[in-house]
């Protein structure tokens, strides 16, 4: 075995943990998630294979009370089967998971992936809030049981954002967990009113894990449902006090420059969203302000008339300060102008 700091075999010159230590622990790597998906896969191909209608049964007594398309419909009878698989107890006494992990625990290719199996016989999907993002790793919050679990996505190309909701159900791996196939997520917009509806739905209680499994597919079904209307984006809340005082500063700006009462209320949204999104720590609340000005004449105005020198200048503070906020505000809002461009630019005429 090569010590970590012998000269590395392949030449280099380099001691070995600084050179192809590193190739050969994410080579590893790929061969584990390699595994990994082949396990989640093997789980599923079992269960479709020996109670495909057992699992449509079950996915069909619930999505008719619901109002969905045929893309959300697919994904809640998705969502409706893991559930299925993985938290009811048939007549065996086992759920399909637990049948499958007894029935292949002397088939499995290596020790860690029969590890693997029994550790997720007791998951179970929920809905999740990103509380938090770290990298490539995220702190996944159960919007129910408050309880907490670091999340890696494995292959994702676009990542979430705090505050977003995850539907789904995470397994352990290695020193974290995954998503088990999939999962259907909500932007932070919409977070804000299904959450809302989920709180009103049940009284403000909480709920433990039992009752999440239980009351699983009905909770999945409105978060899945729903749909945000216009009036949903006006007067979203802002968090505290710093953040309401840059819209005030804002309005006050806003009102002196004649904007129009809807782009006004678009402008209001677009900043809470922004606070929903990142919980920005505020020092200084007219840079934000002379930001959100900057912003939206560069991205609505036909004729850009604002400079980062005149807002410095009348929010008494440095073009600096101007030109870094709207950098931030520019990153997060870039998405969320662009769902709603033609509404913002009818807010306009």
């Amino acid at each position: 075995m090569i010590g970590r700091n012998e000269p590395c075999p392949c030449g280099s010159g380099r001691k070995y943990k600084k050179c192809c230590e590193k190739e050969q622990s994410a080579s590893f790597e790929k061969v584990l998630e390699s595994e990994l998906m082949a396990l989640q896969i093997d789980i599923m191909r079992y269960a479709y294979d020996k109670y495909a209608s057992e699992l449509e049964e079950a996915a069909s007594k619930h999505v008719h009370k619901f109002e969905l398309d045929q893309d959300k419909k697919e994904a809640y009878q998705e969502i409706v089967h893991l559930w299925y698989m993985f938290t009811v107890v048939r007549e065996s006494g086992q759920t399909i998971v637990q049948e499958f992990v007894k029935g292949n625990e002397s088939k499995f290719s290596r020790p860690q992936v029969k590890e693997w199996a029994e550790n997720w016989q007791t998951a179970q999907p929920s809905i999740y809030k990103v509380s938090n993002v770290r990298g490539g790793q995220y702190t996944m919050e159960d919007c129910f049981t408050n309880e907490k679990v670091k999340v890696k996505f494995i292959d994702r190309e676009e990542g979430l954002s705090k505050n977003e909701l995850v539907v789904g159900m995470f397994v352990p791996f290695q020193d974290a967990q995954v998503v088990f196939m999939s999962t259907f997520e909500r932007g932070t917009l919409e977070a804000i009113r299904i959450e809302e509806k989920l709180q009103a739905l049940l009284e403000n209680e909480s709920l433990s894990k039992d009752q999440v499994r239980s009351m699983f597919p009905m909770l999945a079904g409105n978060v899945i449902e729903f749909e945000l209307s216009e009036e949903d984006v006006q007067e979203l809340p802002v968090q505290n006090e710093a953040q309401e005082k840059v819209l005030e500063l804002f309005m006050e700006a806003a009102e002196k420059r004649g904007y129009p009462a809807r782009f006004q209320e678009f402008a209001h949204m677009l900043w809470s969203v922004y606070c929903m999104k990142e919980s920005p720590a505020i020092r200084n609340e007219p840079n934000y302000a002379a930001a959100l000005i900057y912003f939206l004449d560069v991205h609505f105005m036909q004729e850009q008339v604002e400079t980062q020198k005149s807002l410095s200048e009348e929010f008494g503070i440095s073009p600096g300060s101007v030109s870094s906020t709207y950098r931030k505000l520019d990153e997060v809002l870039q998405p969320v102008i662009q769902t709603f461009q033609q509404d913002i630019e009818a807010a306009l005429n």
